[in-house]
């Protein structure tokens, strides 16, 4: 089935003038406008008249067109003119119907009922069609005065203004009103963007851009700058272990040696000398057991007291008392200081 090429015309005949200029356009785009003309209408000089075939072409046009009842209606009409004059007569009523509608939107009509310019030039448009098919069009002067007298109250200068340029044509008024609109729009965007007396973030690859003019040195030389980064990232290179993204190994404490701490061995199986274990005990704060200490003074003049000195228990550690000055034939033989544990500290005794 042949699509068609514009709306079909409707039952009650509300889209007729549209579709009367649609019919009239599609016939004169194929040379054959004069099938639809009264077979009185005389031809242009020069002119044939039309084939059958392209009567009937105009005909399939008309027909593939109107809605499927007015088909029915008129079935037997197999002359294109013939058919378009009918539904002409029974449309052309309608202007009785359409003229005071129109008159109506044209006078509550204001520019300051609708959001932008470009819907109320629309609206005109579409008012100004149908009161043309009712032969009662308003003149450009009426269209201007239309839009300049129901503007804003607020917009009374840029009336004003409108008016004194004198505009004769509608065309004209349209379109010093789209740009000014176009440029409010503009305006209120600007201020939107960020609080007045603000500046504007710097751009995110403004430092690698400028990076040239930043470092004050012409294309071609190296600066100080770039140099350090290349020197820092040679000296990144010698340690691959190092850096960012890298993470030292996180030592396990549960695994040493706990007599002397190393990591080789483990406690059950340490043959690690006793003094050195008693050190690494006492490094890490824990206290080696110690046994009592014993200070002994022995007298070897037989003249003296019979008694050995007696002993006592001396705070552990070695004594930092002085010990007194003796005369040569003395020290050699009297109280003699002697000191031992009764434990064996460093584990040479077994």
């Amino acid at each position: 089935m042949t699509a068609k090429e514009f709306e079909e015309l409707a039952l009650n005949g509300h889209n007729y003038p549209t579709w009367a200029m649609d019919i009239k356009i599609s016939l004169a785009s194929r040379g054959i406008a004069r099938a639809i003309q009264p077979p009185e209408t005389p031809l242009p000089a020069g002119a044939t008249p039309l084939t059958e075939q392209q009567n009937y072409a105009a005909l399939f046009i008309i027909r593939h067109h109107i809605h499927p009842d007015l088909k029915s209606e008129y079935l037997q009409e197999e002359s294109p003119s013939t058919l378009f004059l009918a539904l002409k007569t029974r449309y052309e009523q309608q202007k009785a119907v359409v003229l005071p509608e129109a008159l109506h939107d044209w006078t509550h009509l204001r520019l300051q009922d609708f959001k932008s310019i470009g819907e109320y030039n629309h609206a005109v448009h579409k008012i100004c069609s149908k009161l043309r098919f009712c032969e009662k069009e308003p003149t450009e002067g009426e269209k201007i005065e239309k839009t300049l007298s129901t503007m804003l109250p607020s917009d009374r200068i840029l009336q004003q203004q409108y008016r004194a340029r004198n505009y004769t044509v509608y065309s004209e008024l349209i379109h010093m009103l789209l740009q000014a609109e176009k440029h409010d729009e503009l305006l209120a965007k600007n201020g939107s963007q960020r609080p007045v007396g603000a500046q504007p973030l710097p751009e995110v690859h403004l430092n690698v851009a400028n990076r040239q003019k930043f470092n004050g040195t012409p294309r071609g030389k190296q600066s100080n700058f770039e140099h350090k980064r290349k020197r820092n990232g040679n000296r990144r290179s010698r340690y691959p272990g190092k850096g960012k993204g890298t993470s030292k190994p996180r030592f396990d404490k549960s695994k040493l040696c706990n007599k002397c701490g190393c990591s080789t061995h483990s406690t059950e199986k340490c043959t690690m000398p006793k003094h050195l274990v008693m050190l690494y005990q006492q490094s890490q704060g824990r206290k080696a057991p110690q046994g009592k200490r014993f200070e002994a003074n022995f007298n070897l003049h037989p003249d003296s007291a019979k008694g050995a000195g007696g002993s006592h228990d001396v705070p552990p550690g070695p004594s930092n008392a002085m010990i007194p000055y003796l005369p040569e034939d003395t020290a050699k033989t009297e109280n003699m200081l002697i000191e031992y544990t009764a434990n064996n500290v460093f584990g040479d005794f077994d």
